[in-house]
């Protein structure tokens, strides 16, 4: 019994000092990778993030005094804007390399003003 209390304490020991790991996460919260997308089975983007990242959809509520501001998401085609999120049902599939999503300072500087709400971004093999 005792050499059992010693060698817990000791395998303790070793994974307490154990360097963390450097493997990247094999999903990352802002991203859908095309493996993640071909294991959804479904056909269209919008059902993709519904399905996978349901949080990307959210209103953030108004971020402006435009009475047109919904406070959702833009969404970009290979860095270009497409619509609004009802506009991510006309993307298949096929084809889609990522789908990214940024909050609303992320968006801001990467696509300009007017994106405080954030924005989805579709990247596809076709870009």
């Amino acid at each position: 019994m005792r050499k059992m209390s010693i060698a817990l304490l000791v395998m303790g020991f070793v994974l307490a000092c154990s360097p963390p790991s450097t493997a990247k996460s094999a999903r990352e919260g802002n991203v859908i990778s095309r493996e993640e997308i071909a294991a959804s089975h479904q056909y269209n983007a919008y059902d993709v993030v519904s399905t996978l990242r349901p949080a990307f959809l959210h209103s953030h509520g108004p971020t402006t005094f435009d009475p047109n501001d919904t406070g959702l998401p833009k969404v970009y085609l290979n860095h270009m804007l497409y619509g609004d999120l009802q506009s991510l049902r006309a993307l298949d599939v096929a084809g889609i390399r990522e789908i990214r999503y940024y909050n609303g300072t992320e968006a801001s500087n990467h696509f300009g003003l007017g994106n405080v709400a954030g924005a989805i971004e579709v990247i596809t093999d076709a870009q």
